[in-house]
């Protein structure tokens, strides 16, 4: 069973190193269906925010710091969720799979979250990933969409996924539609790749007649003489 972690995050800005994560949201996506979510909002012990991120991800600082976990309690959390969620990725060693629309983005913040709940990224998340946002580039340049970029909002807008507006710009609510749009994408490279044709039977080979030996001059002319030498005899 082909299954990823489709996560997202709202964040204080654009680098992690800097920025504070806000939250954090993850879906189990398994062969085109979601099995559990995952939600949390997180309060550092100081907040790094820009003016700009905070517009996009309308979170009211007091409110959101007066709910939220410490980045501990977070990490905590989402770790019990991977060990009951992804026990046979973890147990084997091949670990969780992420995925997410420019999922380098909130890799970078959850790697920050890990780092500052005390577990270890390594330990937990597998080093390959899958970007919607690089197969939506792909899918524009082969043709199959008439896309001008690669965005959530007309990615979203362009495959018929409903986002409801309040759960728009939140981490759940973007990691469910990501989990959509894989879907979406997914369907549209099934319909263009036609299916395999049966394997045909080579045909019999026909036995090639044995060759006949032609006699050269030597052994005609010596096989006469025989010929004369019997008759001369009897």
């Amino acid at each position: 069973m082909a299954r990823l972690f489709v996560i997202d995050t709202e964040t204080g800005g654009i680098d992690p190193q800097t920025h504070s994560i806000l939250s954090f949201a993850g879906v189990v996506w398994a062969d085109g269906k979601v099995q559990a979510e995952f939600d949390v909002q997180i309060a550092e012990p100081l907040f790094s925010v820009t003016a700009q991120a905070m517009k996009v991800n309308r979170i009211n600082l007091a409110d959101h710091a007066a709910a939220a976990e410490t980045p501990a309690a977070a990490a905590k959390r989402l770790a019990t969720f991977l060990r009951k969620h992804f026990r046979e990725e973890l147990k084997s060693g091949a670990k969780v799979a992420l995925a997410g629309h420019n999922v380098g983005f909130d890799i970078g913040f959850l790697k920050r979250l890990c780092r500052l709940g005390g577990i270890s990224f390594d330990e937990m998340f597998s080093h390959r990933s899958l970007d919607t946002a690089s197969i939506l580039r792909f899918v524009a340049l082969a043709g199959r969409a008439p896309l001008q970029g690669a965005g959530l909002d007309e990615a979203l807008a362009h495959f018929g996924v409903a986002v409801p507006e309040p759960s728009r710009h939140t981490a759940l609510g973007d990691a469910l539609g990501t989990a959509q749009l894989l879907n979406c994408l997914i369907a549209l490279e099934q319909k263009a790749t036609p299916a395999p044709r049966a394997a045909q039977k080579p045909a019999a080979r026909s036995q090639a007649a044995t060759p006949v030996r032609r006699r050269g001059k030597k052994a005609a002319k010596t096989s006469k003489a025989a010929d004369e030498r019997r008759a001369a005899a009897g």
